[in-house]
């Protein structure tokens, strides 16, 4: 049996709390939030997978009890509660420790951690995986439609994150234009100059920087939304007619509205992987289901999950996907490393986003 991997996970909203703590419904947000304050991380789930390879991997998912806004707002709290996971971690015998959502945004995406923790614990954020599995199930869609990308405009909202940064290094040339969206615009020239210093014969008018979205957005074929926003991005208005729209962002970032209203518009989840089988569970916290621990049907894991179950298969014990800047080779390798071990990219038409809180 390989591993144990670790893999942190938290509640995105208050919705994500009800489902597992019925209890806490009526309470109030603020007690909630103090409450969650005081806990210490804990695990949820004990679990085997066995890959295509006859491997066995075994693993535990580990609460980091904090919602996505209190990650933002108290970012030294996240850090310190990130810091006693990863020694629960350390103690249960863990390699390779999994940041999934906001665990892989605070304390310098990953590197606080990784200096902490040199040599006793390795980290990813399962970012390689989620770019090249997002990127996979886009061009799936193009296809269906047969559409050539040489003929679309394309939008990376988030382009300076660590998975939009990626990604816009990875599509930038094959699609007729591509937007690159951020907040700062100091940060998007140097992405946009980055990308032409790699590619000096490039046409540089074919790259455009913007801080708006719907600027973006209404005039692209294609959008990709990779942010660390809690909320909603994307209106109903905002997007062009026959669009697809791949949100990966966790929590979702398009609104519920353009679901229900905008039937001519394709929008689908990135980074939803079907595991090679069906998982075993030693433990479930509360006796719940796993698909309730995750909000995934049973099968199905983010992308940032089977990265860190992939890596553990193969023994892999190095940080993988950290920082702000994704190895290319990684991406690739990770790729392959999945297919060889059975875990294959879901079409997830996204038509049931979780409600925010």
């Amino acid at each position: 049996m390989k591993g144990p991997f670790g893999f942190f996970i938290h509640p995105l909203n208050y919705n994500d709390l009800y489902r597992v703590m019925p209890e806490l419904i009526n309470k109030r947000p603020d007690f909630i939030e103090g409450i969650l304050k005081w806990i210490d991380p804990f695990v949820a789930a004990e679990v085997e997978i066995k890959t295509k390879t006859n491997d066995v991997v075994f693993g535990m998912f580990i609460v980091i009890p904090l919602l996505a806004k209190q990650f933002i707002e108290d970012e030294k709290l996240a850090v310190n509660k990130l810091i006693k996971g990863s020694n629960l971690a350390v103690k249960l015998g863990t390699k390779i420790l999994g940041l999934g959502a906001f665990t892989s945004v605070v304390g310098r995406a990953g590197l606080t951690l990784v200096n902490l923790f040199k040599e006793r614990l390795y980290f990813t954020s399962g970012a390689s995986y989620t770019v090249a599995s997002s990127l996979e199930v886009v061009d799936y869609n193009i296809k269906q439609l047969n559409l050539n990308k040489k003929e679309l405009i394309v939008s990376v909202i988030g382009a300076t994150g660590a998975i939009g940064k990626a990604i816009s290094h990875l599509i930038y040339k094959d699609y007729k234009k591509i937007f690159l969206v951020a907040r700062n615009k100091s940060r998007l020239n140097s992405l946009k100059n980055e990308i032409l210093l790699n590619d000096p014969y490039f046409n540089k008018e074919n790259i455009i920087v913007s801080t708006s979205i719907s600027e973006a957005t209404k005039v692209s074929d294609v959008v990709i939304i990779a942010t660390s926003s809690p909320k909603e991005l994307i209106d109903v208005n905002d997007l062009k007619y026959n669009s697809i729209v791949c949100d990966i962002s966790m929590p979702h970032n398009v609104s519920k509205e353009v679901i229900e209203k905008r039937k001519d518009v394709i929008v689908i989840e990135g980074g939803i992987i079907r595991l090679p089988s069906t998982p075993i569970f030693r433990k479930l916290f509360n006796n719940i289901s796993f698909e309730d621990i995750i909000g995934y049907p049973r099968n199905n894991v983010l992308a940032c999950m089977a990265e860190t179950i992939i890596l553990t298969a193969e023994n892999i014990n190095e940080n993988y996907s950290i920082g702000r800047n994704i190895d290319s080779n990684k991406i690739t390798k990770i790729k392959q490393l999945a297919d060889k071990h059975g875990f294959t990219v879901e079409n997830s038409i996204l038509t049931n986003i979780r409600n925010k809180s």
